[in-house]
């Protein structure tokens, strides 16, 4: 087999000028999974992968040739940096825990929490500061658990924004929170929409972003380090347990195939709106599947079908072998501006939740924290919050126990 020398990634960033390549887990586990990553291929490609990841990123090169030019995590992602480097953070919140002895292992949590967000941030510095301000974000999110209290997320996003000057809000796209992405706009904070699944959202962020930025303006706010991602988690979307019940009642076979499409459909047409009407705002597409399987050969369509654009595609390890691997001999080349075919809308559109999905303002915002993915995402992530929370309660007992 001849392989390409470029890996899959490099030649999807290459698709076009405007499409960025993110990180989605903390660069702080970067090392170690390269290196699982390594260990586990065939040995006649181990030295060729092992090229290819360190032009994904390598802080000791130049950050204007990396791939990744940004990063998006979350609470299990943050999470995974206390699992998977356990003996460098258990000394780290014991040290929290004596610098602050008036807290209650909830509030030592969110110190360590934001630390472990700090020192992911500082690896892309360079990168935001080398390209004037707009590339090496990287986004930390509020604590999941308060999606529908718009101030306290408002707090909890300035203060995350504190810890590092590249630092992107990442805010759930519920009603509450887009009431929050409005006010942290118009206070010049980058945000990053999460929880975000249709085109009924994505336009109330795009609007409240919008509408943020034109009131910081008026009132001097400087934007010249500000951005804004919209982030559809375009496989949550799709995997909804209601959108094949509902296509099952209508008789309609919603194949591996289909439900990909559907995803896809609403992408290509929010990133065309967004460039149409000139929003400030910048697609993300983040939870792609690895998926479908076609002729017996395994597609990564999220990926594929998407290139091209002038969007943002974050990937996580897994998503980012499978790509590697399954890409690593065959050419990617712009599709963005392909049509999604006309007999697979025909019955898409058939389906509420599509439709519903697909409309501009077919769910109101007092829906959005309602949507199915919405619920099974927030409990999720606050799964996540709460287990970290109990880790550290055991190590804020060590050192109490300890002091006494």
């Amino acid at each position: 087999m001849q392989y390409i020398e470029a890996s899959a990634m490099e030649r999807l960033s290459k698709t076009s000028d405007g499409i960025e390549l993110w990180w989605d887990s903390n660069p702080l586990v970067y090392e170690r999974w390269c290196e699982k990553f390594i260990e586990s291929v065939d040995d006649e490609i181990k030295d060729l992968i092992k090229v290819q990841l360190k032009k994904l990123w390598d802080e000791n090169e130049d950050p204007s040739n990396w791939v990744f030019k940004g990063v998006t995590t979350n609470p299990p992602l943050t999470k995974a940096v206390f699992d998977n480097l356990r003996d460098e953070w258990r000394p780290v919140i014991k040290e929290l825990t004596r610098l602050y002895p008036a807290m209650d292992h909830e509030q030592i949590t969110w110190e360590a929490y934001k630390e472990a967000c700090k020192r992911g941030a500082s690896r892309y510095l360079t990168l935001y500061e080398n390209s004037g301000y707009t590339k090496g974000f990287v986004s930390a999110q509020v604590d999941p658990r308060l999606f529908i209290e718009p101030f306290t997320m408002v707090k909890q996003g300035l203060e995350l924004r504190s810890l590092q000057p590249n630092i992107m809000v990442k805010v759930p796209a519920t009603q509450s929170g887009v009431l929050a992405i409005f006010l942290l706009t118009a206070l010049g904070v980058p945000t990053n929409a999460t929880l975000c699944y249709n085109l009924p959202q994505i336009m109330a962020v795009a609007e409240a972003v919008k509408l943020g930025k034109e009131t910081g303006e008026a009132r001097g706010v400087d934007y010249s380090k500000w951005r804004s991602v919209i982030t559809m988690m375009i496989g949550r979307f799709e995997d909804a347990k209601i959108f094949a019940e509902q296509a099952e009642e209508r008789g309609i076979s919603l194949t591996e195939e289909m439900k990909r499409w559907a995803g896809i459909a609403v992408a290509k047409k929010a990133h065309r709106i967004l460039a149409e009407r000139n929003y400030p705002s910048k697609l993300l597409i983040a939870s792609s599947r690895v998926s479908p399987i076609v002729n017996g050969r395994q597609e990564i369509w999220h990926l594929e079908k998407l290139a091209g654009g002038n969007l943002v595609i974050t990937m996580n390890p897994e998503l980012i072998k499978a790509f590697m691997l399954h890409y690593i001999d065959r050419p990617i080349e712009s599709k963005i501006d392909e049509p999604i075919p006309e007999d697979v809308m025909a019955k898409l559109l058939k389906i509420p939740y599509f439709a519903e999905g697909y409309g501009e303002d077919t769910i109101k915002p007092e829906d959005f924290e309602t949507l199915e993915p919405t619920q099974t995402t927030y409990a999720q992530f606050s799964k996540a919050m709460i287990q970290l929370e109990d880790y550290i309660e055991q190590l804020f007992r060590e050192v109490k126990e300890k002091v006494s």
